[in-house]
């Protein structure tokens, strides 16, 4: 795979504050403008300690420390373009009604301080304005683990591309748990830019697999607390999959990240789970600089949304998420309208959101596949859903808690998968039990749903006569995706019979028979493969 070097929004930053250290001896500023003009004592340090030096600080990510005013004025001309722009800090994220308790963007008011200082030259004014200086605890932040998921070591060399490993973890926690914190700790955060972790449980011995996400850790980003009594249900063992990205510093160096497990005490009083609003029949087009595409959630039960986790590659441009109410009211949850890979993000609201039951959250994502996008390794092609880092995801991930009782009950999913249809016409629309139900009309736009969670796009469908051939992309419980070819005839009571080929695209592909019946037949619920 050819992979083009990707430069982070940090060392675009380096790049872009080289031509102000040479240039900064002409921040000059006329005595007049000076005595009014803001200080980095009084005014900038405390902008930069409440929003960046979490990563601004020696031996973080970030290219340069802000903690002093020798350490930031030569970066002065640089942080104000950036600022301005908005590219730093790197948050993006809105919202009709909700504000994020771990928004780090800058009000328009500290834009103004920080530009304004650029622009007197940069001074220094009173040392004892200054306040005092945030400390870091060095560790683990939140005390010593309970459990500790220890991964292999990375060697990341001083130049060359990107690092992109995964790696996967067999964890034994002896019994039963829930998860009330957990915390990521990297062992050189210089280096260390994000992880996407994820889990595979059983809660039973041979029960069937839960998949969910673990965590994301960006640089900067504070250890997952649940409120009291919310956690994670893990069963005695789990798989854990982490997916990494490293950036060569100019040193050659080393990472054995680990991710702390807090237990929680008690009797879980709210199991919170993550569920992916996911498509994975995405297909984009070579070139495309704006592609959208769509991913559908109904709510069976009143819940209440915690957090809120927009995941897509390189290619990724914007993602929001937005609620229908039952009376079919309308709101923006989040609008991400900026989202850049090398920032993954969790928006956590300051307030749960209640979301009534009959609700349907709408995640719309949107990719830029054009030369013009410079973290886009090959323009030229078509895109399609897969794992690895330089193919693409859409995943509007969400962490939610059910309003009412301690488990989060899943709805059935063939009822589900009904709700879901009944989006579409009911003509060409089969339910094959609760496996999958698709909509396939003979013209326009199919829709797949899988397992009553994942809405699949249907782009490269065809009926000849009584023949339909789909050719779709399944989920898979290593978050990637496997092409699956579905292809019935109709028989004479208007049902569908056939073949699911999953993984048609393995070596070893897995073939099922299909039975699907329109939505209206008495049969369907017994239809399945």
């Amino acid at each position: 795979m050819h992979q083009a070097t990707t430069r982070t929004p940090t060392q675009h930053v380096l790049l872009a504050a080289s031509a102000a250290v040479a240039l900064a001896a002409t921040f000059a500023a006329s005595p007049a403008a000076a005595a009014d003009a803001p200080t980095y004592s009084r005014d900038v340090a405390p902008i930069f300690f409440k929003n960046c030096v979490q990563c601004h600080r020696t031996g973080e990510v970030a290219p340069m420390s802000l903690m002093t005013y020798r350490e930031a004025r030569p970066w002065a001309r640089s942080i104000a373009r950036a600022v301005e722009n908005r590219d730093m800090p790197p948050w993006s994220g809105e919202s009709d009604r909700h504000a994020w308790s771990n928004d780090i963007s800058l009000t328009d008011s500290e834009i103004e301080t920080i530009t304004g200082w650029a622009r007197a030259g940069a001074p220094q004014g009173d040392p004892a304005d200054l306040p005092e200086a945030p400390t870091f605890h060095e560790g683990w932040k939140l005390g010593e683990p309970d459990f500790v998921v220890t991964l292999d070591r990375i060697e990341v060399p001083a130049e060359g591309d990107d690092l992109f490993p995964q790696q996967v973890v067999e964890v034994d926690l002896g019994e039963p748990r829930w998860i009330r914190a957990i915390e990521f700790l990297p062992e050189d955060s210089r280096v260390t830019h994000h992880f996407l972790t994820t889990y595979t449980t059983r809660m039973n011995e041979g029960g069937p697999a839960y998949a969910g996400v673990l965590g994301i850790w960006t640089a900067g980003m504070p250890p997952y607390v649940f409120p009291d009594g919310v956690g994670r249900r893990f069963g005695s063992k789990a798989r854990v999959v982490v997916d990494q990205h490293y950036h060569p510093i100019g040193e050659a160096t080393r990472d054995a990240s680990r991710i702390g497990l807090h237990f929680g005490r008690g009797d879980l009083q709210k199991e919170v789970i993550t569920i992916p609003v996911t498509n994975t029949g995405l297909r984009i087009p070579p070139g495309a600089g704006h592609h959208a595409e769509n991913a559908h959630y109904l709510f069976d039960k009143d819940a209440q949304i915690l957090a809120f986790s927009p995941h897509m590659h390189v290619r990724g441009k914007a993602m929001s998420y937005e609620l229908t109410y039952p009376d079919g009211s309308k709101e923006m949850l989040l609008d991400v309208p900026k989202y850049d890979y090398n920032w993954q993000w969790l928006y956590y609201p300051t307030m749960p959101i209640d979301i009534p039951a009959g609700s349907r959250l709408d995640v719309t994502a949107v990719w830029d596949n054009s030369a013009e996008n410079p973290a886009n390794p090959d323009p030229t092609k078509e895109i399609i859903y897969r794992g690895d880092t330089f193919s693409e995801m859409f995943n509007g991930f969400i962490e939610v808690v059910q309003k009412d009782g301690v488990l989060f009950e899943q709805q059935d999913p063939e009822q589900q998968i009904r709700d879901l249809l009944a989006l579409h016409p009911e003509t060409d629309s089969y339910l094959a039990g609760g496996f999958l139900g698709f909509h396939a009309p003979r013209r326009g736009e199919g829709w797949l749903y899988m397992g009553g969670i994942y809405s699949i796009v249907l782009d490269d469908f065809e009926w000849q006569g009584d023949e339909l051939k789909i050719t779709t992309q399944f989920p898979t419980l290593n978050a990637s995706a496997t092409t699956t070819v579905i292809e019935g005839r109709l028989n004479e009571q208007g049902q569908l019979q056939g073949t699911v080929t999953i993984g048609a695209d393995t070596d070893q592909p897995q073939r099922v028979p299909l039975f699907a019946a329109p939505v209206g037949d008495p049969a369907a619920s017994s239809a399945g493969p």
